[in-house]
């Protein structure tokens, strides 16, 4: 038995645990997605029908990837916390019910306006659509059908936030898999009866609701253990302090989403560039899934738990190596083998090799961006911890206007998704220098060796893998040609991309970026 009066000793760091679990967890709900994103390449193409739905489904994706990468965390965690370091856990809890209730209330009403309104709304995200009616219409009506999604699964994610300050971390990260599950199911089906598309479009878009129910019914059965007061629409001083803080930081959490969004705006000047972009950006989401929530989650946990001991940001530079170590290589990957992904995992039925070129084209845009976009969601935890969102408002406006201006003065006809993506690389680079060098100029953060050393180790592991992919693409180019049976180049994709893993591995460990990560522990 430890002796009472001994001092405590200092626990081991959960974040690279607690970051593998919510990391795994949206791996997991990413894998399923592209089995479903593969299923409506088949049944819906590139064509106008695909367009319309993809569309309508970029709001509901907005809401999923910015609920799911910790956007409600962000405001709500460092008030929760902060309340129940103050007035205790029982105070935090009704604060947190009331929160429920009033946010239950304005989705209510705004849902309502989006159904009245439906038409406007997709010309919002897609405005090429007013020059094709029918496109216009279709996007409508599948918008109608997805609305009751936003309700639902954004009340589920702010219990979730609830269940992420109470450092439980794995039912809310595992609920986005059960809904891509619910719609692989729905989609298979589909297959199985020959669907026509326009048919199998609709029900998709009633599936979208469907996984929002699910999603809030999960979470909900995994709070129940919390002692939750009923929601209440009562309106106190610390509902006023959530509302002044809250806005600016959801939507500075936002920013990556809403450049996103801006894209598909611009990608929508094109016939079948709004699918391309979608499919590119489905890819593009697995790693920044992976690095991104788990940034948006634990690491947001951690650094507003560590506020009243050590400062939020003693924690900011292994967090930056630990994400530029994932991010790095995944990018150079995406630039690297854009086609023989695109290729493998979409180019089937409906899909043609049209479309594979538009979506190649994105996705090895998108490839450049990844480091910066992982290297702005670490910086902005450290405003967001300290309630602080005004900086990472103003350079996720700045990153918006970039998007805008650059897709908007390049893209034209075929390569209008290639460049939409390309303008949201260059948005996410603007929002991470900006971040970044504010936070050295105002001496928030001191760069350390300990912390630059695996960084540049990582960044030269992904050269020297971004040059051996090409070798390994040239001597595994028969099994992955199209006229290939489909297992055999998915066998030969993944030996493609276990061979470039291989490769940053071993050059990585020889050059140190693994090893000098500081993650084994924290301070108590």
């Amino acid at each position: 038995m430890a002796d009472p009066g001994a001092p405590a000793s200092k626990p081991p760091s959960r974040l690279a645990r607690d970051s593998a679990v919510v990391g795994a967890a949206t791996v997991a709900s990413r894998l399923l997605g592209f089995a479903r994103d593969v299923l409506i390449a088949r049944l819906l193409g590139g064509g106008p029908v695909a367009d319309a739905y993809l569309a309508a489904l970029r709001l509901p994706n907005l809401v999923r990837r910015v609920l799911g990468e910790g956007g409600l965390n962000a405001p709500f965690v460092p008030l929760y916390l902060g309340i129940a370091r103050e007035r205790g856990p029982q105070e935090a809890r009704r604060f947190a019910a009331e929160a429920t209730g009033n946010l239950a209330f304005l989705l209510l009403v705004l849902v309502a306006v989006g159904e009245l309104f439906a038409p406007w709304l997709v010309l919002g995200l897609a405005g090429g659509f007013a020059e094709e009616p029918a496109t216009l219409a279709f996007a409508a009506y599948y918008t109608r059908l997805m609305l009751p999604f936003l309700l639902l699964t954004t009340l589920a994610a702010l219990l979730a936030a609830l269940l992420n300050a109470e450092k439980r971390f794995a039912v809310a990260a595992l609920a986005p898999a059960l809904m891509n599950a619910i719609l692989l199911g729905l989609l298979l089906v589909l297959h199985v009866y020959g669907t026509a598309p326009e048919r199998a479009a609709q029900w998709l878009a009633i599936g979208v609701s469907l996984t929002g129910l699910a999603h809030l019914a999960m979470i909900l059965l995994a709070s129940r253990g919390l002692g939750l007061p009923r929601p209440a629409l009562r309106w106190s001083s610390d509902m006023t302090r959530l509302l002044r803080t809250g806005g600016a930081t959801l939507l500075a959490a936002s920013a990556a989403q809403l450049v996103l969004l801006v894209a598909t705006q611009i990608a929508s000047i094109a016939p079948g560039a709004v699918a391309a972009l979608y499919y590119a950006d489905r890819v593009f989401q697995l790693p920044l899934g992976f690095v991104g929530v788990a940034m948006g989650t634990v690491v947001l946990s951690d650094m507003a738990d560590a506020a009243g001991r050590d400062g939020p940001d003693a924690m900011l530079g292994q967090s930056l190596a630990l994400g530029l170590a994932l991010a790095l290589p995944a990018g150079a990957a995406l630039v690297a083998l854009a086609d023989p992904i695109v290729s493998v995992l979409f180019e089937h039925g409906r899909f043609e090799a049209a479309d594979r070129a538009r979506t190649a084209g994105a996705l090895a845009a998108f490839g450049y961006g990844l480091p910066f976009a992982i290297a702005a969601k670490v910086f902005g935890q450290v405003y967001f911890a300290r309630r602080r969102p005004r900086l990472p408002l103003l350079s996720g406006c700045l990153a918006v206007l970039v998007a805008a201006l650059v897709g908007l003065g390049l893209a034209d006809g075929d390569n209008a998704a290639r460049m939409a993506a390309f303008a949201a690389t260059l948005a996410f680079a603007v929002q991470a220098v900006m971040l970044g060098a504010t936070l050295i100029r105002d001496g928030i953060w001191r760069p350390s060796a300990s912390n630059l050393r695996p960084i540049a180790a990582s960044l030269a592991a992904s050269a020297i893998m971004l040059g051996a992919l090409p070798l390994l693409l040239k001597a595994l180019a028969a099994p992955l040609a199209l006229d290939q049976p489909i297992l055999y180049r998915a066998g030969a994709l993944v030996l493609l991309c276990l061979g470039g893993v291989v490769v940053y591995g071993t050059v990585g460990g020889l050059l140190g970026a693994f090893g000098a990560l500081p993650l084994r522990k924290r301070r108590a």
